[in-house]
């Protein structure tokens, strides 16, 4: 080992430029030569070698950078550990839950998912089947539409009532029926020279003649048109301005082009008249034997017009085919309203509308006019999902376009815009409030109606339920109307057992709010009636069940309400299905009472008569209004005659539900006590008999209950559906008709 430097070198030795030992207080060689050995000088160098402690160090901060890593480590595979025995521990539960299942569904038991008790690990089932759809052609509904708590209704029924009878076809497919006759006719104002020649609309060039025929038609019938649009439609989807499209129906009429424009260009424009028009004249009080018979109606007109629309797609193409997808939803065409739907949401995209405005250069006006044009498109995606059950086209994950701001303009090349003062309402506030209710309804979708992503029901229904109570404040405040919709509707649940009070219908103006309120009951029935899927041992099943029972009394009431009886199902996503299924949720409820009890689920004998008895009264009513409005004189579509049979197949067949209901507890309803309610005629006690399909209209003899499901496959059971697995579900035996 090398021998170490002296710490301290004597002056002696450094003037001799000689090796000191160091040693004190003489070093040797001071010493051996007699000589004084002094340190005058302090050196400042390092004490220890510099070569020794360097390496010392970085070693020291190398074995601590591993040390570090190491325990990085150490945590990951913590993790790791702890995620695998969680999964193992969610594995072996599920397969408990299976085996529970599968034992149940050996043994006979009635059981919906009761396996799923975990509040965490609760899963929703669905179930899409397919119906008939336009021209007996095969339609898929999924779980929206209602088809999967009409067979768990069915299969509960069975079961209280021991009964092996299957409810009729027509009962899942009320949401596609067809509530108006086509084609819908130009009104009896406009005289025979506006008439279009044949020929006319099957030619390269329809621009002339349309613009012929809109000249004959006048600048006042356009207007009263427009007027009526923007009093109705136009505060739901405000998708027009007033400004650009009278300026471009004059410029069209007088042929005022300030450039040469090609003629199939200005197609788009006269869709938008021709679906103002029709919008205008589908719930014309007219009859069909007074209308002036025209070549061609408006429906032909229209069809003619899409099929004639450029490839260019613009912001006028939008508008247009939004205006036609109003009016396929009023005329109920739901298979074309589909695909329209698709197109326009294609083409909102295609311009780049799903994105926020601050990635283009566009004027004040035009950007908030591309906002509200999205927005409009988003919602009428939504709804359309939830009528017809389908997945949705517009994802939200897809689109950071801001909500339309809360002003009033009419100009879409307006520079400014001014917004309200406080407290006031302006014409697109409920617009607003529609589309924020359409966003708690996407999600609603996403979370609990999807495919694949089922799990952890209950939290998820919190969650939107916590959002749909929000949106209610906050609706209520914003527009009083809405506040005054619910404490009429509350009065008149108070007073139901009370003396018979006339309530009016609302007016027009009142609708919108009305519309708004029944939406609102509908979103709290699609948050919670997917838990009906759940046991009955799970403590949401019971909340979930009263939820759906005091929505379903909501919409019952609001129905009621309702001055248009065939407005009211025009509008996505609304329908006579809505009627059936409410007052089958007030049945569902008391069946669950007997023979089982269920904790923490109430009913109120005495008010369930009451309510079916009005679902009843307003199936029957369409079903009479559409009878009136075709007339006994004119040869009948075979949609309409398959449409007034369903209704009133689905009010006697409710009424049968009812009546056997009472009569199996022994709760008899004295029916003619509620006869000078809101129906005309009494409705017979419970017998194995049912009224004739007129006998709500007016007093007949019974006729014996109708062999509803003689003709009918056998479906499978829910539990059987539930355990197939997903590929299993388009089968076609689970069509439950004869091909």
């Amino acid at each position: 080992m090398a021998e170490r430097r002296p710490a301290q070198v004597c002056d002696r030795c450094r003037v001799k430029r000689v090796k000191c030992d160091g040693r004190r207080p003489k070093c040797g060689k001071c010493e051996r030569a007699g000589a004084e050995c002094s340190v005058s000088v302090q050196l400042r160098r390092r004490t220890t070698p510099r070569g020794y402690i360097e390496p010392t160090e970085e070693l020291i901060q190398q074995l601590r950078q591993e040390l570090e890593s190491a325990r990085a480590q150490l945590k990951l595979f913590s993790a790791r550990e702890e995620g695998l025995q969680e999964t193992i521990e969610s594995q072996n539960k599920e397969i408990e839950q299976l085996r529970e299942l599968l034992a149940a569904s050996h043994t006979g038991g009635y059981t919906q998912h009761g396996g799923e008790r975990a509040s965490n690990g609760s899963v929703v089932a669905h179930l899409g089947r397919l119906v008939l759809g336009d021209g007996n052609s095969e339609f898929f509904a999924g779980s929206t539409t209602g088809v999967h708590f009409v067979l768990s209704a069915q299969q509960l029924y069975q079961t209280t009532f021991s009964s092996q009878e299957h409810f009729p076809e027509c009962l899942f497919r009320l949401h596609i029926l067809r509530h108006k006759e086509l084609p819908v006719a130009l009104e009896q104002n406009i005289s025979n020279s506006s008439c279009l020649e044949n020929g006319q609309l099957t030619s390269s060039n329809i621009f002339e003649p349309l613009r012929n025929h809109l000249r004959n038609v006048g600048v006042v019938a356009v207007r009263k048109a427009f007027d009526k649009y923007q009093q109705c439609w136009g505060i739901l989807y405000p998708v027009l301005l007033s400004k650009q499209f009278l300026d471009t129906f004059d410029a069209t009429i007088n042929d005022a082009w300030t450039t040469p424009i090609e003629p199939h260009l200005r197609i788009p424009f006269l869709l938008q008249v021709y679906a103002l028009m029709a919008l205008d004249n589908v719930d014309s009080s007219t009859t069909a034997s007074e209308i002036v018979p025209l070549p061609y109606h408006l429906d032909t007109i229209l069809s003619n017009l899409l099929g004639q629309m450029p490839c260019r797609g613009d912001i006028s193409g939008l508008q247009g085919l939004i205006l036609y997808l109003l009016y396929l939803q009023m005329t109920s065409q739901h298979s074309l309203a589909i695909r329209t739907c698709g197109m326009i949401v294609r083409l909102a995209q295609s311009l780049g509308l799903h994105r926020h405005t601050r990635r283009f250069k566009h004027t004040p006006g035009e950007s908030e006019l591309r906002r509200r044009l999205w927005w409009s498109v988003y919602v009428l995606d939504v709804q359309s999902s939830i009528l017809y059950g389908l997945p949705r086209n517009i994802q939200a994950a897809d689109t950071d376009t801001d909500l339309p701001t809360n002003t009033d303009y009419d100009d879409m090349h307006s520079d400014q815009l001014s917004y309200p003062l406080p407290g006031e309402t302006t014409y697109i506030e409920p617009f607003l409030q529609y589309v924020n209710l359409a966003q708690i309804l996407s999600r609603c979708l996403e979370q609990m109606y999807t495919t694949t992503n089922r799990r952890g029901g209950v939290d998820k229904i919190h969650r939107l339920q916590r959002e749909l109570d929000v949106w209610k404040q906050d609706v209520q405040s914003s527009l009083p109307n809405i506040a005054r919709t619910s404490e009429l509707i509350q009065m008149i649940l108070h007073n139901i057992d009370n003396t018979p009070t006339a309530y009016k219908s609302v007016g027009l103006h009142d609708f919108i709010s009305l519309w708004l309120f029944i939406l609102g009951e509908l979103a709290t029935m699609l948050i919670h009636r997917p838990a009906l899927t759940f046991g009955q041992q799970e403590p949401q099943f019971a909340v979930s069940l009263r939820a759906c029972k005091e929505a379903t009394t909501h919409l019952i009431l609001a129905f009621e309400l309702a001055s248009d009886a065939s407005f009211v199902p025009g509008i996505w996503p609304f329908g006579h299905h809505l009627i059936f299924q409410s007052g089958l949720m007030l049945l569902y409820d008391r069946w669950f009472q007997n023979p089982i009890q269920s904790p923490g689920i109430s009913s109120e004998p005495d008010t369930l008569p009451k309510f079916i008895h009005v679902a009843i009264t307003l199936l029957s009513r369409s079903a009479a209004y559409l009878d009136e409005r075709v007339g006994s004189g004119r040869p009948r579509s075979p949609s309409t005659t398959e449409t007034i049979e369903s209704l009133r197949q689905t009010s006697s067949y409710l009424h049968y539900l009812c009546t056997r209901t009472l009569g199996g507890q022994g709760e008899l309803c004295s029916w003619l006590q509620l006869s000078g309610d809101r129906m005309e005629s009494p409705i017979p006690q419970a017998t194995p008999t049912i009224a004739d399909n007129h006998s709500l209209a007016g007093p007949r003899q019974p006729t014996p209950l109708p062999d509803y499901s003689s003709s009918l496959w056998a479906p499978l059971s829910i539990d059987e559906i539930n355990q197939m697995k997903i590929f299993e579900l388009t089968d076609p035996l689970l069509i439950p008709w004869d091909s």
